[in-house]
């Protein structure tokens, strides 16, 4: 045929098309085609040979005629004998490169470390397979539901979510399962070992600005604070002109609203002017700017809901008369009593007890008129500045310098507020205090439980920032405060507690006098300009009053984060430097940390009364001298440092084989409207039907939270909703009943300390 002597063949290309190397060689021997010369030895043998047959009359006659030689014959069937030698010698290489006797398979994911868990699993053979066969023997660990698609000899495995990631797998094909349509078979099992890449964390998200209004004007000092049912008072407010000098009887503890409706500006203020002087100044959620009379020197309202208001009002003969009225009309005053020294300060002890101060002496009052000194500071001590709500708890400043003090006041003791000078505030439930540490530069916040004398700092949008001017809402869940750069830029930052978590920044910002609202929904300010001091409000994007329960600060999870990440290192040798650096003095974290790690990840965080706790768990990849995942749980203990938070404890258990089955890999906790849910991610694809009964959540001294659990096979994640559960630390449990869907099971039940929020 024509193409006996091309480089097309056929036949070649069906018996090598999966070896383009070895079609390449064969091609080139068929395609050879040599012009062979007679070799004179083999006329003679061959003329001996047929004369021979001749002679012994063995040929029939006709092929005797064909067969006589001449100088022609000889040459064609020299060149006859040499085609027929290459033809042989084609053939018999052929022959032995048809079948492969043992089944190979490569896959290019092999000793990978960092797989896109949205690759698919490709395994080459190098003949044509059983398909149906192979497919049949494919193990996977972590389970998970795949589809199988062939392309020539290669299987190709499709996830039917997505592989995990930051996780170790390991593809086996069982040696029974791997048959070739020739027949061939593999000697041993067919592994393959490969780890994902971790999800990259989401990148820093800017908090949202605020967008306030103007509500009024604002004379000279004073403050602002929040009733209870949302409006704001201002003790130096200053009213339009036509709005009413006293407000309409309203129903008790909600805003007024006065007869007068001034038309409102795009900002927010009114229309009329000039402005007059108000006092104490009402501005309501809606309706219009009301007076209740004087300004104030000190003004506080009732824990009944705020129903009553305690104004310490100037008597005339330098000092101040305490007086209660209703809040909502200004009704029913009661002089409870005159001091002979200006009130700078008071707050209710109780809804019939009034605790104030002079700045010297801190005193009570009840609606009886008794009156009782509680406590003097001695001479030369400083001087009180604020009182927490209950009255238990006041600050002293400092005649000069720092360090002032939190004053038990039934106690008659004393704490050092580390740094602090006159920038302190109390939250509306006394519990927390936050105030400037002013004795490093720059200066820092500091907030803690009040009387724990445990101080966490507060890490700011700007580190390199100052703050000052620092408030607190009603249950010290937020701060607002203001940070000044070292260009002198000043920004508005309302910020979640302890986390330090931007939910608002106004930037630049010219605001004094802070209040947050109870529930740290709003934020007030008086903005000063050349035209005049303005009463601002804004509403706090992201903030939430239902949201309830600590929340682990941002710092201690970049420290934690970056630890982890320096645990695992380089080519499995840990970052020495950076464990140093991250770790307390003592904690010799390069030595306890297990050798060759892989990859590893924080499965729960929970707040501790010294700090953050973390449970981790480390991982090292199977290789060709350990052909299964090995695992070590780890304990991580931080508390917060003068730089920032710091790992004091390292506690990893010893490295062992990774059992079969599911295993948890995260554990995020949130708490909101009076509901914490759990979010529990897994490695394998679960059966739906295990997840529910196995999971248990318990509070720390060992009660069972009702509780339920919802499975979603996307994201191989349970949400566990449990309704008024208490704040604090939790223990999620799940039992060893809990299932994959190839019905491998935990190999030992699970438990892990989380927080009550995240």
């Amino acid at each position: 045929m024509s193409w006996m002597g091309g480089w097309f063949d056929p036949e070649l290309e069906d018996l090598f098309h999966d070896e383009p190397e070895l079609l390449e060689t064969a091609q080139r021997v068929r395609a050879a085609r040599p012009a062979v010369e007679p070799d004179p030895r083999f006329q003679n043998r061959l003329r001996a040979q047929l004369v021979a047959e001749a002679a012994s009359g063995r040929g029939a006659r006709g092929v005797r005629r064909w067969w006589r030689l001449g100088p022609a014959h000889f040459a064609w069937g020299g060149t006859l004998v040499g085609a027929a030698l290459i033809t042989a010698t084609v053939l018999t290489f052929v022959s032995n490169h048809t079948v492969d006797r043992t089944v190979t398979a490569f896959s290019q994911l092999s000793a990978q470390h960092s797989v896109s868990p949205n690759q698919v699993i490709t395994v080459a053979f190098n003949q044509p397979m059983n398909e149906q066969a192979v497919e049949a023997g494919v193990h996977i660990q972590p389970a998970i539901k795949v589809s199988f698609s062939w392309k020539n000899n290669d299987l190709v495995i499709s996830p039917a979510y997505h592989l995990s990631a930051n996780t170790p797998y390991i593809v086996t094909i069982a040696q029974t399962a791997i048959k070739a349509l020739s027949g061939a078979s593999a000697a041993a099992d067919i592994n393959i070992a490969f780890g994902t890449a971790p999800t990259p964390p989401p990148g820093p998200v800017a908090p949202p600005s605020l967008n306030p209004i103007a509500l009024g004007s604002n004379g000279t000092g004073g403050s602002l604070l929040y009733a209870p049912y949302g409006s704001l008072f201002s003790t130096v407010g200053l009213l339009p002109q036509s709005a009413t000098a006293s407000p309409s009887p309203t129903v008790a503890g909600a805003p007024s609203t006065p007869s007068a409706n001034p038309t409102s500006t795009p900002e927010g203020g009114s229309s009329q002017a000039p402005d007059v002087p108000g006092g104490l100044v009402e501005y309501p959620s809606s309706g219009t700017p009301s007076s209740f009379g004087s300004s104030p020197s000190a003004a506080a309202f009732s824990p009944n809901g705020g129903r009553y208001l305690a104004l310490a009002i100037d008597d005339g003969n330098s000092g101040s008369r305490i007086i209660t009225e209703r809040s909502d009309d200004g009704r029913q005053r009661v002089t409870l009593i005159d001091s002979p020294t200006p009130v700078t300060a008071l707050t209710w002890a109780s809804s019939d007890r009034i605790v104030y101060t002079d700045g010297t002496t801190i005193n009570s009052v009840d609606v009886s008129k008794a009156v009782a000194l509680l406590y003097t500071v001695p001479a030369g001590s400083g001087t009180i500045t604020a009182l927490a709500a209950g009255g238990s708890y006041a600050y002293i400043a400092p005649s000069s310098g720092t360090d002032g003090s939190l004053l038990d006041v039934l106690r008659g003791t004393e704490q050092v507020l580390k740094g602090a000078a006159g920038d302190v505030s109390f939250s509306g439930d006394g519990a927390t205090v936050a105030w400037i540490d002013e004795s490093v530069h720059p200066a820092r916040l500091l907030t803690e439980t009040v009387g724990q004398n445990a101080p966490a700092v507060l890490p700011m949008p700007d580190s390199t920032a100052s703050p000052s001017d620092v408030v607190l809402d009603g249950k010290g869940n937020e701060a607002a405060y203001i940070s000044t750069d070292s260009s002198g830029i000043a920004e508005l930052v309302v910020a979640q507690l302890p986390s330090g978590t931007p939910l608002a920044i106004e930037s630049p910002s010219n605001a004094t006098q802070l209040t947050l609202s109870a529930g740290g929904d709003q934020v007030a300010f008086i903005s000063n300009s050349a035209g005049g001091a303005a009463i601002e409000q804004a509403t706090v994007p992201g903030a939430n009053p239902n949201v309830s329960g600590p929340q682990i600060p941002p710092g201690a999870n970049q420290t934690l984060q970056r630890f982890v990440q320096a645990q695992v290192g380089h080519g499995g040798q840990p970052d020495f430097v950076a464990l140093e650096a991250l770790s307390a003095a003592g904690v010799n974290a390069a030595a306890i940390t297990p050798p060759d790690l892989s990859r590893a990840y924080v499965i729960s965080t929970y707040l501790v009364p010294q700090g953050v706790g973390a449970s981790i768990e480390l991982i090292v990849d199977p290789n060709a001298g350990h052909t299964t995942a090995r695992v070590a749980l780890e304990t991580v203990m931080l508390a917060a440092g003068d730089t920032g938070y710091v790992v004091t404890s390292v506690v990893p258990s010893p490295l062992r084989d990774e059992s079969a089955g599911p295993h948890v890999v995260q554990v995020s906790p949130s708490t909101s409207g009076g509901v914490t849910t759990l979010k529990v991610s897994f490695d394998s694809d679960l059966n739906p039907s295990t997840v529910a009964a196995a999971i248990s959540v318990l509070t720390e001294s060992g009660s069972t939270l009702p509780s339920t659990a919802v499975y979603n096979p996307d994201t191989r994640t349970a949400t566990v909703t449990i309704a008024n559960a208490p704040s604090g630390t939790l223990i999620l449990n799940i039992a060893s009943t809990l299932a994959d869907f190839e019905g491998q099971t935990l190999a030992s039940s699970f438990s892990t300390k989380v927080g009550a929020s995240s």
